[in-house]
């Protein structure tokens, strides 16, 4: 079953989105959309890419919402009924997946990191003496920032993503940012709002320095971005969000966060946007990029117009991310203005 659709966008204003986040209950009841048995299965294949043919004889995996401890939290259980096998049952495929790695760090001392694996396992396993039940004391266990994307993602293929992802499930990750493509997304949405190409291409900066644009710090430097890499990164990011699923992910996608390029001045010359100061060391030439009013009518356009593209490509069970202020100075610091940019549920 399809998640509701849920806009949370993480404030910088740590006083004002306390008065105005949404329910907690309204996220902790989210759910994975996809049912236990694929998710069993996806834990058998990160098991078999981790120990090879082994893995199928040696473990035992299912998977089983109903597990779940109060408020939903994620919960293994690990025992053995038979000699070398390892039965693991979790209430998501993250809670098997993190459970199969408890057993592999205290029972054979393996061990899995972003810079190597230490898995020689003994020729037969030992033996869970009696059952072990772990419940996760967080309904959420969050991974990555924004800038992560520019700073190690944007040269990964699909097969170093592939291995993050298989970390992040080992190590009880279950929600996750994934940012992968959206230029893609975003030059479908400018073209349709009638900015021209060369409008764009002075827009995006080159592919190491996306997380600044996304976040209104930079335009125009070391692009244009080539048209085949957005492609190639659209591509990649169905992989990355199908695997996510599939473990039983919830993915944060990005959300409008009021940056415009110059172009819409020239399509909408009404448009209320003003023109933002420098960032860093930056004249502007490369900084001092366009917020859009979240009073101004085309704000929501905009805005709907990205989430109508990005559900059409990737679906509807998500979180949704934005972040006006990321290393920017608001307009104002008066809260009735902050207030106009802090997180409201959608859908």
């Amino acid at each position: 079953m399809a998640l509701p659709r849920l806009l949370f966008l993480w404030a910088t204003v740590a006083a004002v989105a306390a008065a105005s986040r949404p329910p907690w209950d309204s996220i902790a009841r989210l759910q994975p959309g996809t049912n236990d048995a694929r998710q069993a299965v996806a834990v058998r294949e990160l098991l078999e890419r981790l120990l090879g043919p082994r893995a199928a004889s040696a473990f035992s995996v299912s998977v089983n919402r109903s597990l779940a401890g109060p408020g939903g939290l994620d919960t293994y259980r690990l025992s053995s009924r038979a000699p070398g096998v390892v039965n693991v049952a979790g209430s998501s495929g993250v809670a098997a997946a993190s459970g199969i790695y408890q057993y592999l760090k205290d029972y054979c001392g393996c061990h899995v990191s972003w810079s190597g694996k230490q898995l020689r396992l003994p020729d037969s396993l030992p033996p869970v003496p009696t059952e072990i039940i772990v419940t996760s004391p967080n309904r959420f266990r969050f991974y990555q920032n924004v800038c992560t994307q520019s700073y190690s993602y944007v040269w990964w293929n699909w097969e170093r993503w592939e291995q993050e992802i298989d970390w992040m499930a080992l190590h009880g990750i279950n929600m996750a940012l994934a940012f992968t493509g959206q230029e893609a997304v975003w030059q479908r949405v400018y073209l349709s709002l009638g900015l021209n190409q060369s409008e764009i291409d002075e827009y995006f900066t080159g592919p190491a320095f996306l997380a600044w644009n996304r976040m209104g710090n930079l335009h125009t430097w070391a692009g244009p971005l080539p048209l085949s890499w957005q492609l190639k990164q659209l591509y990649l990011q169905y992989r990355i969000l199908e695997r996510m699923r599939s473990l039983g992910m919830l993915t944060v996608l990005p959300a409008f966060s009021g940056y415009v390029p110059r172009g819409i001045l020239r399509v909408f010359p009404r448009a209320n946007a003003t023109r933002m100061g420098s960032w860093s060391h930056f004249d502007c030439t490369y900084s001092c990029s366009y917020l859009l009013s979240p009073e101004d009518p085309m704000f929501q356009v905009i805005g709907t117009l990205f989430l109508k593209e990005l559900t059409r490509q990737f679906g509807t069970d998500h979180l949704y991310s934005a972040d006006t202020f990321n290393e920017m100075r608001p307009l104002s610091s008066d809260p009735a203005y902050l207030s106009q940019l802090t997180p409201v549920p959608y859908g």
